[in-house]
Parts: C-alpha cells; structure tokens; sequence
C-alpha cells in the first residue's frame, strides 16, 4: 500500500467517524485541534524554509573575501613552488 492510499484511507474513516458525531461541542473541539495542529505544521515548514534560505545565502562580501583567499593562495604557491591539487584532483576526491 502506497503513503497516498494509506493517507487517503485514514482521512476518510476520520471524515466518517466524525459524520457520525452528533455533539456540536465535540465537533467545535476538533476544529479548534485541526486549526492548531495546521498552524503549528505551517509554523514549523516556514521556519524550516527560513534556515534553509539562510544557509543557502553567500554575501557579496563572503564570496569576494573567499576569491582573494584562494588567489592569494595561488598567487603564493606558484611563488613559492608549492604543488597544488588540480581540480580534477579535487573533483576525484569528493
């Protein structure tokens, strides 16, 4: 059984069972839990978003600041004779 069909099943026998309540009070307690229940899954996907957003951002400055580090590393092996790794070098080690 597939996640979809399974998720399909479950809303349906809740739909069901709660065609069957004849209790205002009780159907007014389960909105007020399914409106939290989305609220905080909403909350908690946005907040998620938010540090993916942030993670993924590099500043103007950042990346500038990271270039002149690796010119300036460059600039100084090739003065100094170091052997750097090319980058198919790099490439094969990830």
């Amino acid at each position: 059984m597939t996640e979809n069909s399974a998720l399909a099943m479950q809303r349906e026998a809740l739909i069901n069972e709660l065609r069957n309540v004849d209790d205002i009070d009780v159907i007014q307690k389960v909105q007020r839990s399914l409106n939290r229940a989305l609220a905080a899954v909403k909350k908690a996907a946005s907040k998620a978003q938010e540090e993916e957003d942030e993670e993924e951002y590099i500043s103007k400055e950042e990346l500038e600041q990271r270039y002149l580090r690796a010119f300036t590393q460059m600039y100084r092996a090739k003065k100094e004779g170091w052997k750097l790794k090319s980058a198919e070098e790099l490439l094969n080690e990830l």
